[in-house]
């Protein structure tokens, strides 16, 4: 005996009903929906990339194509390029750079846009920040410890998203600079 369904019209109707609701108009912009609020890019290429590039860019932690916040760096992973520069080949490259900063900043693009629209920010406020929580282990970090509290590293980043890299008070490039050496 065979079982029927008693309105077989009834569940091809919802079939039809729910593909519907689920479908949606792609989106045919070609401007992101969200927009990352700029954080002193001249002060992130002329200071604060090199101590990324440093701490953060080796080919065991941040430079490796499948790393999370994957940075670009001269003696680790290598945009993709027709000058044929790979790892140890060159200095970083200027689109490296940009993608280094575009990682960074858009890691957490809300926090970040609200962080920048507060003028009255503070360096605890930029802390919880991934790329700094996580270097400070004040939130889980795979690679361990990779900044400590108030050493030149640190403070070169939380001089940057403050937006204090060109006040001659905070010293910035000068942390930037013993920042960016090994430790």
């Amino acid at each position: 005996m065979m079982c029927r369904a008693p309105y077989p019209w009834l569940l091809s109707t919802a079939f039809a009903a729910l593909a519907v609701s689920c479908a949606s108009t792609p989106d045919s912009s070609s401007k992101p929906g969200l927009q990352v609020t700029d954080v002193d890019p001249a002060g992130f290429r002329d200071n604060v990339e090199p101590v990324f590039e440093r701490r953060c860019a080796s080919m065991d932690c941040h430079g490796q194509a499948t790393a999370g916040m994957r940075l670009y760096s001269e003696n680790g992973l290598r945009l993709p390029n027709d000058a044929g520069v790979v790892s140890g080949s060159g200095p970083t490259t200027v689109d490296e750079i940009n993608a280094n900063y575009i990682a960074i900043v858009g890691l957490q693009p809300e926090l970040v846009n609200s962080l920048m629209s507060n003028p009255a920010r503070t360096a605890d406020d930029v802390r919880h920040l991934l790329i700094l929580a996580k270097p400070l282990q004040l939130e889980r970090h795979k690679g361990g410890p990779a900044l400590a509290l108030g050493e030149p590293a640190e403070e070169c980043i939380v001089v940057w998203l403050l937006g204090q890299m060109q006040n001659p008070m905070s010293n910035g490039p000068s942390l930037c600079a013993n920042g960016a050496k090994p430790p």
